[in-house]
């Protein structure tokens, strides 16, 4: 009887699976013991069956000679392996100049799970087959964010792997996978909802909080900025415009993900609560404290006292008017400063100075800061308005 299989009379390990959309995963998968010496499942390559049993041949020999021995072999050239390159990419400019602290800690667990996964596999083995059949597998297990920024993590190392002579120049086998591009979060706050945020932080005693969804719904600026804000980088002063002269406040800072200098004007409803904060304090003490420890707020405590913000928030609500408040993060805050910016009449250049996403000039000090670009980053803050509401309160 004629076989369906790709490959009859398999090698022990090789397994096939036939996806949804019609196209087969061939993989090696070790057992138990051969888990417990240190192997892992291989993705193998529906598109190249003799290859595909011989690597499977080869993860057996391997296996027979650690099952004998006791230990998983260290292979030849092994200084070359997945893990070794990860060991190695830490030392480059690239990852301790270019790349935040944040950022690399992302970055570290993604390198986890793929020394997990390939670790002892040499870097010369990997082929753009082999990677597209393990974000195939990925996207249906892991789901196609976490596909997407593991093959990322991977070609970041490939990459890497080129400029030191680990693999030929133009080789990466992650570039390009025409992997889909996961859909953006949509999500953004109401008024209502901001209001009941806002309004939640000062009865709950956490009103640092409350200020800091105001700056970052009303200025636009990332959770980091937002609480490793210092009180010296707010500074009360006097602006002069059609023929008046009024105080106003400006931020000026350097943003922690692109390390490009950002200053604007505070919008009307956040500057009295930032003055109140700044008035007497140091220049260098963070301008948000956490109210029960009197500390500094780190990325963990922060998310914790914002959810319980929101969740007294949700509570309060006994109407049920506000049921998706909820599910809002912290970070649409700032996704809703956009629209709301544009709605109000900001261009989109005006609400990309102060998103950061464009290019801006890095001033010494705020004084010397352009200033046909610190007004086109407060004609988008100032464009936010209440529904309702004509010009300044």
């Amino acid at each position: 009887m004629k076989s369906d299989r790709l490959i009859p009379d398999p090698p022990a390990g090789l397994r096939e699976r036939r996806r949804a959309d019609g196209t087969t995963r061939i993989w090696w998968e070790p057992s138990a013991a051969a888990r417990a010496l240190g192997f892992a499942a291989v993705e193998l390559d529906e598109t190249r069956l003799t290859w595909s049993r011989r690597q499977a041949d080869r993860l057996n020999a391997e296996l027979d000679r650690a099952q004998r021995a006791g230990r998983r072999e260290t292979p030849r050239g092994s200084s070359r392996t997945i893990e070794a390159l990860i060991e190695d990419f830490p030392r480059s400019v690239s990852w301790t100049d270019d790349i935040t602290e944040k950022t690399r800690q992302s970055y570290n667990a993604l390198f986890r799970q793929i020394i997990e996964k390939w670790g002892n596999h040499q870097v010369r083995e990997f082929t753009k087959p082999v990677m597209h059949a393990w974000y195939q597998t990925l996207y249906r297990i892991k789901g196609e964010h976490m596909s997407v920024a593991l093959l990322r993590a991977m070609s970041r190392v490939m990459s890497h792997a080129e400029l030191i002579g680990w693999r030929p120049e133009g080789s990466n086998p992650c570039f390009p996978l025409k992997m889909k591009t996961p859909k953006g979060r949509a999500r953004a706050a109401t008024w209502p909802e901001i209001d009941a945020l806002i309004a939640a932080a000062d009865r709950i005693g956490q009103p640092s909080i409350g200020t800091a969804v105001m700056l970052s719904l009303f200025q636009g600026q990332r959770e980091t900025d937002v609480y490793m804000a210092t009180c010296g980088a707010f500074q009360d002063r006097i602006t002069r415009a059609g023929g008046q002269s009024r105080a106003r406040v400006q931020w000026a800072f350097t943003r922690s993900k692109r390390r490009n200098a950002g200053a604007m004007w505070l919008h009307d409803e956040v500057a009295p609560r930032v003055r109140a904060l700044i008035k007497g304090a140091p220049a260098d003490r963070r301008l948000l404290r956490d109210e029960k420890t009197g500390g500094d707020y780190t990325e963990e405590l922060f998310i914790r006292r914002w959810v319980a913000v929101r969740d007294a928030a949700v509570q309060a609500d006994r109407a049920g008017r506000l049921r998706g408040l909820a599910g809002l993060q912290f970070r649409d805050l700032r996704r809703t400063f956009g629209i709301l910016s544009r709605s109000g009449g900001s261009t989109k250049d005006d609400t990309g100075d102060v998103l950061g996403n464009s290019s801006a000039v890095n001033p010494q000090l705020a004084e010397v800061y352009m200033p046909s670009q610190l007004d086109t980053a407060s004609r988008a803050v100032d464009a936010i308005q209440r529904p309702g509401r004509k010009g300044r309160s």
